[in-house]
C-alpha cells in the first residue's frame, strides 16, 4: 500500500480511493472493504448517495426527483444490505398497494388503476391491468405472447440483441394502444431514453427481473439511506469518507494511476475507482495523461441518457393517498421523433408524469403526519441550458394542478429542480449539451452490452464504476449492480 498525502499532515494507508459516493462508488467500497481491503472515499457533495441522495431539511427527508427502484425483491440491493451485515427486511420497504397509474384514454377520461411493488402470486393480477385500461380481453393475444417471450428468453439469446430496438421487437406482438402506452411509459421511466434506441437485451433483462420481483421498493430512513449505511461499514473497517472533496485530477506516474489531488492536497493509493463518469473522468481528470486520440474521441460521442426535471411540492395537508403515481396517455411514451417535437416546442397534451411522496413510504420522513412532500417530475433535454426544461417544468406544474387540484390550496412552498440544478449537484458537465443527465451514460444501442464501456479505464490502476460502466438494470440497481462486478475485478488484480 502507498501513503495517503495531506496537506494538513494525517497519513493513513488505502489500498484503493474511490471518487464519488453514488451507489457504485460505496458499494464497491463496501465489497472491497469486506474483503479486507481500507478504501478512501472522496465526495463532492455534503453526504453520499450520489443522484440519489436523501435531502433533509427541515425536519423532513427527501430526494432530489421521486425515485422508487426495482425489482421489489431479489435485487443487488438485498445483496449488498446482507454483506453490510443487515437485514434487507428491515430496510427495504414494500407497501401492499404501493401506487397508482393513471391512464387517459381516447375519449379523455382518466382510468385508474393500483398496483404493488410486491410480485403477486394472484394468477388473476396480470389481467387486472389491461382490463383496467380497457382492453378487450380478446385483444391480449399479444401481451401474453410478449410475456411469454420475455421469461423464456435464455441468457444466450438475450446477449444477441444488443443492437435490436426494443420499439421495432415490441412491434410483432402487435399490443393494443393502450397497452403500448403502458409500456412506453415505464420503459422510459425506467431507463429514461428513447424506447427505439433501448437495446432488447436491456429490456428484457430488466423486465423479467420487475416480472419476477416486481417495481417501486423505496428504503427505510431515504432511498439513499443504504448508501449511508455502506459508508459506514467502509470506515468501520479502516476506511474513510471524506466529503467537500473535489478531486481536479488524476495522479499518473509512470503510465498508471496512483492517487488524486484535490484542492486540499494528494491521495495515493495503488487503485484509483471513479464513479464521477466516465466522461468527466477522462476529459477532466485525466488531463495531460498520454491517451489515444481515438478513445477520446469515443468518449467524447457517447450520449447521455435524458433528464428529469419537476417540482418539490410542500404541503400543509395530505393531498397524496400513495407514495407513486404514473401518469400517462397514448401520447407520454416517447421514442426519438417524440422526443426531437417535444424539444422543439410540440408537447402532448399530457406527457408522462411521475410522483413519489416519501412519507408514505416511510412516515419517520415527514415531521407532521398532516403534512407531505410530493415529488414531481417529467422527461427532459439533459443539456441544462436546454429552453426545453422550463416547458417541462410548465407540464408539470399544470398537469399535477389539473389531477390534484387540492394542491393549490395546501402549497407551503416548492422547489424547482432542473438539468442545470442536477449537474450542480451530481455530474460535471464536460461535453457540450449534456450534464443534467437523469442516470449517466444513455442505454441505447452502440453504448450497452459488449459496447458498454470498459470497467478498466484507459490507464492501468484506473477504473469506473457506477451506471457507465459494468451493470445492467434501471437507474441505482444498474449502479449497484457495477459495483458488484468492479470490485470483483478489482479485488481479482490486488490479489
Amino acid at each position: 500500500m502507498q501513503e495517503v498525502v495531506k496537506l494538513a499532515g494525517e497519513t493513513d494507508n488505502y489500498d484503493a480511493i474511490v471518487i464519488g459516493a453514488g451507489y457504485g462508488g460505496v458499494t464497491t467500497a463496501a465489497l472491497m472493504a469486506k474483503a479486507g481491503k481500507r478504501v478512501l472515499i472522496l465526495e463532492k457533495g455534503t453526504q453520499p448517495g450520489g443522484k440519489a441522495v436523501t435531502i433533509r431539511k427541515g425536519g423532513a427527508a427527501y430526494e432530489m426527483w421521486p425515485i422508487a427502484g426495482g425489482p421489489s425483491e431479489g435485487s443487488r440491493f438485498h445483496e449488498l444490505v446482507r454483506d453490510l451485515g443487515l437485514d434487507p427486511a428491515e430496510l427495504i420497504v414494500m407497501p401492499e398497494q404501493t401506487g397508482e397509474f393513471l391512464y387517459r384514454d381516447a375519449s379523455g377520461e382518466w382510468l385508474k388503476f393500483g398496483f404493488s411493488s410486491r410480485p403477486s402470486e394472484d394468477p388473476g393480477a396480470a389481467g387486472r391491468m389491461p382490463k383496467a385500461l380497457g382492453i378487450d380481453p380478446a385483444d391480449l393475444g399479444g401481451m401474453m405472447q410478449m410475456t411469454a417471450s420475455i421469461f423464456s428468453m435464455p441468457e444466450d439469446e438475450i446477449a444477441k440483441h444488443d443492437e435490436t430496438s426494443t420499439l421495432e421487437w415490441l412491434g410483432q406482438f402487435n399490443l393494443p394502444e393502450p397497452l403500448m402506452a403502458y409500456m412506453g411509459v415505464v420503459l422510459n421511466l425506467l431507463f429514461v431514453v428513447p424506447i427505439d434506441r433501448l437495446p432488447v437485451s436491456e429490456a428484457v433483462r430488466t423486465l423479467k427481473d420487475f416480472f419476477r420481483g416486481g417495481g417501486g421498493r423505496y428504503h427505510a430512513g431515504g432511498f439513499g439511506h443504504i448508501a449511508e449505511l455502506a459508508v459506514g461499514y467502509v470506515e468501520s473497517h479502516g476506511g474513510k469518507l471524506l466529503t467537500s472533496q473535489r478531486v481536479v485530477r488524476i495522479l499518473i506516474e509512470d503510465g498508471r494511476a496512483v492517487g488524486v489531488a484535490t484542492s486540499d492536497g494528494e491521495y495515493r493509493a495503488p487503485v484509483v475507482i471513479s464513479n464521477a463518469g466516465v466522461q468527466p473522468t477522462v476529459l477532466k481528470l485525466l488531463t495531460g495523461a498520454d491517451l489515444d486520440s481515438e478513445y477520446i474521441d469515443k468518449v467524447k460521442s457517447y450520449e447521455p441518457s435524458w433528464a428529469f426535471v419537476g417540482v418539490r411540492y410542500f404541503l400543509d395537508a395530505p393531498v397524496f393517498e400513495y407514495p407513486m403515481y404514473l401518469a400517462f396517455s397514448d401520447e407520454s411514451w416517447w421514442e426519438s421523433t417524440r422526443f426531437a417535437a417535444a424539444e422543439a416546442g410540440d408537447w402532448p397534451e399530457d406527457p408522462l408524469l411521475f410522483v413519489a411522496v416519501p412519507g408514505l413510504y416511510d412516515t419517520s420522513l415527514i415531521p407532521d403526519s398532516d403534512h407531505q412532500v410530493a415529488l414531481v417530475g417529467t422527461l427532459s433535454s439533459p443539456d441544462p441550458e436546454s429552453p426545453m426544461n422550463d416547458a417541462a417544468i410548465e407540464k408539470v406544474e399544470e398537469m399535477t394542478a389539473r389531477l390534484w387540484p387540492a394542491i393549490t390550496n395546501h402549497l407551503v412552498r416548492k422547489e424547482i429542480y432542473n438539468a442545470h440544478s442536477v449537474s450542480a449537484a451530481s455530474r460535471d458537465a464536460v461535453v457540450p449539451g449534456q450534464g443534467g443527465e437523469c442516470i449517466g451514460l444513455a442505454q441505447v444501442i452502440g453504448q450497452c452490452g459488449a459496447s458498454k464501456p470498459d470497467i478498466r479505464g484507459p490507464v492501468p490502476g484506473l477504473y469506473f464504476t457506477g451506471c457507465d460502466a459494468g451493470g445492467y438494470g434501471c437507474g441505482t440497481h444498474q449502479a449497484v449492480e457495477s459495483g458488484f462486478v468492479v470490485a470483483e475485478a478489482v479485488l481479482a488484480d490486488l490479489g
